[in-house]
């Protein structure tokens, strides 16, 4: 099996980027993979101790599969990851991703490699996901994986085949409002993905995530996504850059080196999970209105969506 690549992004947290790592080395097949390191610089002076220390605990794994990349100058999380994929996916044909909050599972290097193999060819799937959020799968649901709308940006690995449709060109939200049904292609990834977009282009926030996850729905992609969670994130504690606190996202990871993958015959989501995924992500009825109100009217809702 073809191993990809793997990318993991540290900016100035060492006590995530340790627990990341720790839980890293000791998947099967890591000490077979090349593994990118990229460090962003720092923001401000307040930061450069803290970026100092990352780097340094970085540079105390002494491993021979280990290539570390220093920015001097800060370059943002959104600019540091599109430019590192794009580095990577030049010499190499895939690629799998982590984010310094990102923990793993003992098997989440093998989950990723055989999906990636497994589906190399289907140009129809066009990421894979290490993070599943807790929504609750049919009791006759048989797989272990299913394919999803929408991708998660925690643990997640694609090809150069699909990554040479990512665009951040902000003409995509004019796109998507002259096609009524691009909005309910969209919409079925989950009520907040549009505003999302929508506050992405108008400067609110600043995510490469959000391109991404609509660059696989306008090109009729899926994302497969694991029945047991590979990541556990360790971000939501207020640290993060995008993320503030918020238990909603925690998951129980996988736990067991699981061998065998059991896939689905044909590439079609299903729907009861479909549902349930838009639900999860779409939240509470309060948040639904505005997000449909959205659609309409922008910036009068944008305060409340947080």
């Amino acid at each position: 099996m073809k191993l990809a690549p793997i990318a993991l992004f540290v900016y100035n947290r060492p006590d995530h980027a340790r627990k990341t790592l720790e839980s890293l080395v000791v998947n099967s097949g890591f000490t077979d993979s090349l593994l990118y390191v990229f460090c962003d610089g720092a923001k401000s002076k307040k930061d450069m101790e803290s970026v100092r220390l990352t780097r340094e605990l970085i540079h105390s794994y002494k491993l021979e599969n280990i290539i570390v990349i220093e920015n001097e100058f800060n370059k943002g999380l959104a600019k540091s990851i599109v430019d590192g994929v794009n580095h990577i996916l030049q010499n190499h044909d895939r690629i799998i991703v982590l984010e310094d909050d990102c923990v793993t599972s003992p098997d989440f290097l093998h989950f990723m490699n055989v999906c990636l193999s497994n589906y190399e060819l289907d140009e129809r799937i066009m990421n894979v996901s290490g993070y599943a959020p807790p929504i609750e799968m049919p009791g006759d649901y048989p797989y272990d994986i299913y394919f999803s709308y929408r991708f998660s940006s925690w643990g997640w690995g694609t090809w150069r085949r699909a990554w040479k449709y990512y665009s951040n060109d902000p003409r995509i939200l004019e796109t998507i409002d002259s096609s009524n049904s691009m909005k309910k292609k969209v919409d079925l990834a989950g009520l907040d993905l549009y505003s999302m977009l929508k506050r992405q282009i108008n400067g609110k926030i600043n995510s490469w995530a959000v391109f991404w996850a609509i660059n696989i729905i306008m090109h009729d992609g899926f994302s497969i996504n694991p029945v047991k969670s590979r990541i556990m994130n360790i971000g939501h504690d207020g640290s993060g850059t995008h993320c503030s606190p918020d238990e909603r996202y925690n998951v129980q990871i996988n736990g067991q080196n699981s061998e065998k993958i059991s896939f689905p015959e044909t590439v079609i989501p299903d729907r009861r999970i479909v549902k349930a995924y838009q639900a999860f992500h779409t939240g509470s009825s309060f948040k639904k209105i505005l997000h449909v109100c959205y659609h309409k009217y922008g910036k009068f809702v944008d305060s409340f969506i947080k």
